[in-house]
């Protein structure tokens, strides 16, 4: 599953995230709640399992899903590495 670079989705529990897309199929998660501008959350390798501090977590790719809303792109021009 490949996911959209700005895209806004869901884990089961309810919480929102904004995705980055990273180099080599790697993405960032942002959690909504804290702001996009913060560190992200969880990463999430190329095999699709989310990392947060380097550990593994319960959560994997095929648990997100698509909200079908993206950020404004005000928040789009805000880059963080």
């Amino acid at each position: 599953m490949k996911l959209e670079d700005n895209g806004i989705y869901k884990l089961p529990d309810g919480r929102e995230f904004l995705v980055r897309a990273g180099r080599h199929g790697v993405y960032f998660l942002h959690d909504l709640r804290q702001g996009v501008a913060s560190a992200p959350v969880y990463l999430i390798d190329g095999s699709g399992q989310f990392l947060s501090w380097g550990k593994r977590t319960r959560w994997s790719l095929s648990d997100l899903s698509n909200t079908g809303r993206a950020s404004s792109p005000e928040l789009q021009r805000l880059r963080v590495l």
